[in-house]
């Protein structure tokens, strides 16, 4: 059923409940009879169809008499609790209000279904990792809109102004960017009159010529550097060719196929013992290191060698970002020619020593999950002794040198 919202109806100027109490009796009990009679009908206002009841008729659904419902009436649509609309029909602005909130509910619900939607079919083209969730594509979305709009400001006009203040950024920009640099093509030697030996074009920066030179493009800043410059030094103006200026950009990123990434990721998934929640993370850091010239052996060996000294200290990396530096390290150290070979292999470790670690391992463990559990620190301390002994773990102090101590063997200690 639609529940047409009257026009007299101000979402603004309804009044609060709490307000009800200072009401004489009689005008809360009619006030909650037409209440009910409102509810029953599961309507907010006293309309069959479009014709408005009329006081009579109120009163019957009401339960009340016509003379006390007459008498009331006028104090209630004062204090605003009951309001006719535009054609007279009794209605309460409580319920109107009410339902104002469950249709934005409602739409809410279904703004956030449609964006579970997007964000899946988003997540499944690759778009985010496979561990996301909804807030990764609404932080960007509102990342993009430029946050908030000021106070005092619509919509629109945050919009306006973003656009706005984006264009004069992308100008100023420009103009900062702008390089003293011309090209000047061969002439004439001041000295011989012969044809300058230079055939190329080259580009002259921060030279002084007697002529003015067309189209010269002008950076107010640099030419300012460079007047201090010049004014400074009487070193003549250094000359840079194109070939020059070619060795100066950044070196262009390599492409790198799609399967050697992902067979990349499972290999490092596998050798640093990582969780599968974080192979869209491991897919993105390959992805970077392979394209910026890293070989994908020296990447895993890497891995490897950092996840190897991580086991020594029976520690295990949880997430794909504990590599980075030291596939960074690994990598400058190979272009340096410093000795990348793995370290020898510890000597093996006893029967003792191995029941030692992982005992110990399980104890952190269980000692993690009773404080996750229960957030007292002294209550887990307290409970420690009896949860040790039902887990078959010994009674000493749950640190790494105690359980060997512990599990040494007892002509070997002595």
């Amino acid at each position: 059923m639609t529940i047409q919202i009257p026009a007299t109806f101000d979402r603004d100027d309804v009044p609060s409940m709490a307000f009800l109490k200072v009401l004489p009796a009689e005008q809360r009990g009619v006030f909650h009879s037409l209440m009910d009679a409102l509810k029953a009908a599961r309507d907010v206002v006293f309309r069959v169809g479009g014709r408005a009841l009329d006081d009579a008729q109120v009163a019957q659904m009401a339960c009340e008499t016509v003379d006390v419902l007459q008498r009331v009436l006028p104090e209630l649509e004062f204090t605003r609790f009951i309001l006719r609309d535009e054609d007279g029909a009794l209605y309460s602005p409580h319920l109107v209000e009410r339902h104002i909130r469950r249709l934005e509910r409602a739409e809410a619900r279904a703004e956030r279904q449609r964006h579970l939607e997007e964000f899946q079919a988003r997540q499944a083209a690759g778009e985010f990792a496979p561990d996301a969730s909804v807030k990764a594509m609404t932080s960007r979305a509102n990342a993009d809109k430029g946050g908030r709009p000021r106070k005092g400001e619509t919509r629109a006009e945050a919009r306006l102004r973003r656009e706005r203040e984006a264009t004069e950024e992308h100008e100023a920009n420009q103009q900062r960017e702008m390089r003293l640099l011309s090209a000047v093509s061969g002439g004439r030697n001041s000295e011989t009159e012969n044809l300058n030996q230079f055939s190329k074009t080259v580009l002259v920066s921060g030279v002084s010529v007697s002529k003015p030179v067309s189209e010269f493009p002008v950076d107010l800043e640099l030419e300012r550097d460079n007047n201090l410059s010049n004014s400074k030094s009487t070193k003549p103006a250094e000359t840079k060719t194109e070939t020059d200026l070619e060795t100066q950009t950044e070196k262009p990123a390599l492409e790198v196929p799609e399967a050697l990434i992902s067979q990349t990721v499972a290999r490092v998934l596998k050798i640093g013992r990582l969780p599968d929640g974080q192979a869209g993370f491991a897919k993105s850091i390959c992805g970077r290191f392979l394209r910026d010239g890293v070989p994908a052996d020296i990447l895993v060996e890497a891995v490897k060698q950092h996840a190897e000294k991580m086991a020594l200290n029976g520690d295990t990396a949880n997430r794909m970002g504990a590599f980075c530096k030291p596939i960074e390290r690994f990598w400058a150290d190979y272009q340096a020619g410093v000795s990348t070979e793995p370290a020898p292999p510890a000597p093996a470790l006893a029967a003792w020593e191995v029941r030692a670690l992982d005992d110990y391992a399980r104890a952190l463990k269980l000692r993690t999950e009773m404080l996750a559990e229960n957030r007292d620190f002294t209550a887990m301390m307290r409970d420690w002794p009896d949860v040790a002994k039902s887990n078959g773990l010994p009674s000493c102090a749950v640190e790494r040198d105690a359980y060997l101590s512990w599990y040494r063997p007892q002509e070997q200690a002595a």
